[in-house]
């Protein structure tokens, strides 16, 4: 990736934080941002060794997956990756759907993807800023596990995509990048948040179950104009642990779903 491309990339995810009025430095839920500037945002544990999400454009609707079974950092990063897909690939390319088993592929788009993401979740004016406010000069003070935690509670990453960004941008050193990889195998990135105070969701998976309310309210309209059976409700709510029996009007029922006792009663 050329350095031109590298500022049309930064320039997009810029752009993005500024449709969503983004905070100082991270956000503070990247999913509601995702939908605020246009996304259909699904989230759903499908498993922690499944994909980790994909970008799909259908219709008029343009949908970013993640898969809620990964660590809570691993999908936000995940929803800013399919960001960068639609806004990056499916927007020029003229592709409607990119999956993501994982983000190791070295192909353009993935790479592209990747520095999206890092962009949107780190931008380097503003890792600079909370690094001189919050943390001090790093440049007399060596940098340990409890500074990396800072900068993911406040940005909403993971350690190693802290230390990956902080390296990208010239402020860690080779030398410092090693020794803090180091210090988390040694230690874990939960046991430094938990000593500042952080957020230690970030290491855990949510299992959330999230789908957009004009999906639901679409397949309720359907089954309601009798254009699906009950059943097909039903699975389609199951996905978020509702059941149809609890929002439909039994007697709205579809014709061929009703039983011979429902036809005698309505004949009395």
């Amino acid at each position: 990736m050329n350095s031109s491309r590298q500022l049309v990339i930064e320039k997009n995810a810029e752009n993005a934080r500024n449709e969503y009025n983004a905070p100082e430095y991270g956000f503070a839920d990247i999913f509601e941002a995702s939908e605020k500037i246009g996304y259909r945002t699904i989230r759903y544990p499908i498993g922690s060794d499944a994909l980790l999400g994909f970008s799909l454009v259908k219709d008029s609707d343009r949908i970013v997956f993640s898969n809620s079974s990964s660590i809570l950092s691993r999908e936000i990063f995940t929803i800013a990756h399919e960001i960068g897909h639609q806004r990056l690939h499916l927007s020029e390319s003229g592709k409607t759907l990119i999956k993501d088993e994982d983000f190791s592929e070295r192909n353009e788009s993935e790479v592209e993807a990747n520095y999206f993401a890092a962009c949107l979740l780190m931008p380097s004016d503003r890792v600079k800023k909370f690094i001189r406010f919050e943390i001090g000069n790093k440049k007399t003070t060596p940098w340990d596990g409890l500074d990396i935690a800072r900068i993911q509670t406040a940005f909403s990453i993971s350690y190693d995509m802290a230390i990956i960004r902080l390296k990208a941008i010239d402020i860690l050193n080779e030398v410092a990048f090693k020794k803090l990889r180091i210090e988390k195998l040694e230690q874990s990135a939960t046991k430094f948040l938990n000593v500042i105070g952080g957020n230690i969701n970030l290491c855990r998976p949510t299992e959330v179950k999230r789908v957009p309310a004009e999906f639901l309210k679409w397949v309720i309209s359907n089954y309601n104009d009798k254009l699906i059976p009950k059943s097909t409700l039903q699975t389609a709510l199951s996905y978020v642990d509702l059941n149809a029996d609890d929002i439909i009007d039994n007697n709205n029922m579809p014709e061929e779903e009703k039983t011979l006792n429902d036809l005698i009663r309505e004949m009395d």
